[in-house]
C-alpha cells in the first residue's frame, strides 16, 4: 500500500498561499522548506503497517492517515512552538483516530454476529442521495471520482453499509439511554443544587417612546404622557389609538399592554409585546427599580423620562408581570426542568455508549499496536 503523502498536501497548501503574492521573501522560502521537511519527516517515520487489530481485522496506518489528513492540514507551524510540539499534536490526533477506527470495526463486528441485516435499498437510497447532492445526479462523474480515490463501486457500497450499521447501532443505544425518569432528574438537581441559585428577579413588559422626526420635544412628551395615562386607564386606550392614528388592524376591542407595545414601542422588545423576560433586579438602573419595584402586578407605571446629554429624551412605560425572591430555582420551573433533562439525557447517552463500547472491547479481540513504544 502507498501512504498518502502528507508532505505533498502540506506543501501545496503553503505554496498556494505564497502564489497569491507577487514574490516570496527568503524568509518565506525558508519557512516553506522547513514545512516540507517537517511533513516529509513525519511521513517517513510512519510508513504503512498494521497499527491495530479489531475482531481479527487489521487496521493499517494508511487507513488512519486517510481519515486524519483533512485535520492534519489545519495544524500549521504557527500553532506549534517547535517541530517536536507539531509532531506531538499530530501523533495525539492519530492515536484518537486509531481508537475511533477500532471502535467502529467492533460495532460492525457486533452487528454481523447477530441475525440483523441491512436491506439493500437502504444502501441504494444513501448512494443515490450522494450522487444527487454531490454530483448533480451524474452517475458517471460519481464513478470517475471513485476511480480517482482508488475505490470501486462495490468498495464504496461497503463503506456506506458500514456507516448505516454504526449509525443504527448507536441510535438504538441512544434511544434506550434517553428514557430518563423523574428520579434521575431529581437526583441531578439535588446534587447540583448550588448551581441553580436565583437572584431576586422581576418580569416586565415595557414600551419605549422616542420623539418623531418632525415632533417638537414638548409634543413628544405630551404624546408619551397621553399613552401612560391611557394604559393606566384602559377605557381611554381606544380614543388614544384614534388620536395618534395607530393601525388597529387585527386589534382586539379591549387591547392589552402587549397589544399596544407591539404597535407603538420603539425598541427590540416590541415584537414580543414589550416582554423583556425575567431580569435580575440588581441589573436594573435605580430609576427603573424605583418605578417598578412596588408596582402592583398588571398595572402600568407612570412615565419614566431618561435624559441623554446631547440627545433628545425618551420615555418608558412599564407593567410588572411578576416577581421572584432570591433563592434556589425550583425544579418545577419549566426552563430549569428542560435544562436538567437535557443534561441528564446527554450524560446518560454518553455513559451508555461508553459502557457499550467497553463491553464490545471485552467481547471482541482488540490490539492497538501503535500504542506500544
Amino acid at each position: 500500500m502507498n501512504v498518502p503523502l502528507l508532505s505533498t498536501a502540506l506543501l501545496l497548501v503553503t505554496a498556494a498561499a505564497f502564489a497569491q503574492k507577487a514574490s516570496a521573501t527568503l524568509e518565506e522560502v525558508a519557512k516553506l522548506q522547513r514545512d516540507k521537511e517537517q511533513a516529509e519527516g513525519w511521513t517517513a517515520r510512519n510508513s504503512d503497517k498494521i497499527v491495530g487489530v479489531a475482531d481479527s481485522q487489521g487496521i493499517t496506518k494508511s487507513e488512519v492517515v486517510r481519515q486524519l489528513d483533512p485535520r492534519l492540514l489545519s495544524i500549521t507551524r504557527a500553532e506549534s512552538s517547535s517541530p517536536a510540539d507539531w509532531e506531538k499534536k499530530i501523533n495525539k490526533m492519530f492515536d484518537e483516530m486509531l481508537h475511533l477506527t477500532a471502535d467502529r470495526q467492533l460495532i460492525i463486528a457486533e452487528f454481523r454476529s447477530g441475525p440483523g441485516k441491512i436491506p439493500p435499498f437502504y444502501v441504494d437510497n444513501e448512494i443515490d442521495e450522494v450522487i444527487q447532492r454531490d454530483y448533480a445526479g451524474d452517475r458517471n462523474r460519481f464513478h470517475a471520482a471513485l476511480r480517482a480515490e482508488g475505490t470501486t463501486p462495490l468498495g464504496y457500497r461497503k463503506i456506506i453499509e458500514d456507516q448505516i450499521i454504526i449509525r443504527e447501532m448507536q441510535r438504538e443505544i441512544r434511544v434506550a439511554a434517553m428514557q430518563i425518569g423523574p428520579g434521575k432528574v431529581a437526583e441531578y438537581y439535588e446534587t447540583h443544587k448550588a448551581d441553580y441559585i436565583r437572584k431576586e428577579q422581576i418580569r416586565l413588559r415595557q414600551i419605549t417612546l422616542r420623539p418623531g422626526a418632525a415632533e417638537r420635544p414638548e409634543e413628544a412628551k405630551a404624546r408619551a404622557e397621553a399613552w401612560a395615562d391611557a394604559l393606566r386607564h384602559p377605557e381611554k386606550i381606544n380614543a388614544t389609538l384614534a388620536r395618534f392614528k395607530v393601525n388597529t388592524t387585527k386589534l382586539n376591542t379591549a387591547p392589552t399592554f402587549g397589544d399596544i407595545a407591539e404597535r407603538i414601542s420603539g425598541d427590540d422588545f416590541a415584537k414580543q409585546g414589550g416582554d423583556t423576560g425575567w431580569r435580575n433586579v440588581e441589573d436594573l438602573n435605580e430609576k427603573m427599580i424605583a418605578q417598578v419595584k412596588d408596582l402592583p402586578v398588571g398595572q402600568a407605571s407612570t412615565l419614566l423620562q431618561i435624559d441623554q446629554p446631547g440627545s433628545p429624551p425618551f420615555w418608558f412605560i412599564f407593567v410588572r408581570e411578576g416577581s421572584r425572591p432570591k433563592g434556589y430555582l425550583p425544579l418545577s420551573d419549566p426552563e430549569l426542568l428542560r435544562e436538567i433533562e437535557d443534561k441528564v439525557s446527554t450524560e446518560s447517552v454518553k455513559n451508555a455508549i461508553d459502557a457499550w463500547l467497553t463491553s464490545l472491547r471485552s467481547k471482541h479481540y482488540v490490539e492497538i499496536v501503535a500504542d506500544k513504544k
